[in-house]
């Protein structure tokens, strides 16, 4: 028997229907939240924004991201009893349509056009599992942290059958001692000047202890003594030079701040990074953390943020090291090794590219010609030949000229600019 409370309520329901679905179309509705803004200076300060293309579900779910908590399915509740969750699942909400109106406006992927709904999780420990999904968190927890999941699903003999798309995860903060995390690998200031000014001074010390040996020969005023005394000289200031680099390569501890902790959730860089490895995730798996793959999603990060230090520190929110997007340092070798992934050496030669493209496109404009290449266009379609197993060196360089090949007005002008810059990074 059907009452009427019972047909009052399939009526609403049917409303509720017609209301989200008009011919076929879903409905959005947009709400305001404050959520987290760098101001040109160092900090930062919360301001209402409008949260674009969510559902009319009171949730943090839209067309294209669900907001979720940790492990769980269901998108986080506008009214949910954790307010700086609710804080957190605005401000990744936000940035990250910030963040793929980028990738569609700028780029004009359509790789991202066609990503289906993102999920995103908040405040998760676990480790990610290419078979489970999920790591028990016995094995390992996770804090101060973000990265990005690729899609997947549970083996064929597991009990429980489970698929997966691609997923951003932001882990908790926690405050750490920063001297039981980081291994000092001598990337300190003062061992970083001592480096610039070793090999001079080693070659003007072994260049004298050459020259007046020789001298001394010819004059015949070689002796025990005088040799002695060219010996100190000469080899004491390259034995002290060498001492000096051993001792301040362990004094990285003296310059960093007592505790490190970041909310991953709540750094607008931190959220373009993750996204920008989902953009580039075609070619590029997003779970290999390497110089190349991480370079590229900091030289788009830093398109989004438009800043020139990023992942700066933020009082309460983040003790982070930033990274300069024109750092003068030359290529090394050692910049190679996974160890060196955070390094900003990538981006900071992909945004050197930038200026000399820049300035490239700012002649031509003068003489009425058309632009060299949009840069950003460039960097996408180098993504394309690149992969988890790139190098700088070989594999990026590499990269940039093919795809100035295929995307340059003036092949001749644009890998004379790539190689400008190449050898602007000491990558001769």
């Amino acid at each position: 028997m059907i009452t009427l409370p019972r047909l009052l309520n399939s009526a609403l329901l049917l409303g509720t229907l017609a209301a989200t679905t008009a011919f076929g179309q879903t409905t959005y509705c947009p709400k305001k939240f404050d959520v987290l803004e760098r101001d040109k200076r160092d900090g930062y300060e919360f301001v209402s924004r409008e949260l674009e293309n969510l559902f009319c579900t009171n949730k943090f779910e839209g067309e294209y991201f669900k907001i979720v908590y940790a492990r769980e399915d269901e998108a986080i509740s506008f009214n949910h009893k954790d307010k700086d969750l609710i804080k957190k699942a605005a401000n990744v909400y936000y940035h990250l349509t910030i963040a793929r109106n980028f990738w569609m406006k700028n780029v004009k992927s359509e790789f991202v056009g066609k990503l289906p709904q993102l999920v995103i999780r908040l405040d998760i420990t676990n480790a990610y599992s290419s078979a489970r999904h999920f790591k028990n968190e016995e094995q390992e927890k996770n804090y101060n942290n973000a990265w990005s999941i690729p899609e997947g699903q549970t083996p064929r003999f597991a009990k429980e059958q489970k698929k997966w798309n691609k997923e951003i995860w932001f882990s908790p903060m926690k405050k750490i001692e920063a001297r039981d995390l980081v291994e000092s690998d001598g990337s300190n200031p003062i061992h970083e000047s001592l480096k610039v000014v070793k090999d001079p001074i080693v070659s003007f010390n072994q260049n004298r202890l050459i020259f007046s040996s020789l001298l001394m020969v010819r004059n015949n005023t070689l002796n025990s003594s005088s040799l002695l005394d060219l010996a100190i000289k000469s080899v004491g200031p390259i034995a002290v030079m060498y001492a000096l680099l051993e001792v301040t390569k362990h004094m990285d501890h003296w310059f960093m701040d007592k505790y490190y902790f970041v909310d991953t959730a709540m750094v607008p860089e931190i959220i373009y990074h993750e996204f920008a490895h989902i953009a580039m995730s075609d070619t590029m798996k997003t779970v290999h953390s390497v110089p190349v793959i991480e370079g590229m999603a900091d030289y788009f990060a830093a398109r989004i943020a438009e800043r020139r230090r990023m992942y700066q520190k933020m009082k309460n929110i983040s003790s982070n090291r930033s990274k300069d997007i024109k750092n003068k340092s030359n290529y090394h070798p050692y910049l190679e090794g996974a160890w060196n992934a955070t390094s900003d050496f990538t981006l900071s030669l992909l945004w050197k590219g930038k200026m000399e493209f820049d300035a490239a496109n700012e002649k031509r404009a003068k003489k009425g010609q058309a632009p060299l290449v949009n840069y950003d266009d460039l960097i996408y379609q180098t993504h394309f030949h690149l992969d988890e197993n790139s190098d700088i060196a070989n594999d990026l360089t590499g990269a940039l000229i093919k795809s100035c090949e295929e995307k340059c007005a003036s092949l001749r002008s644009g890998v004379n600019t790539l190689h400008q810059t190449f050898e602007a990074k000491g990558l001769n």
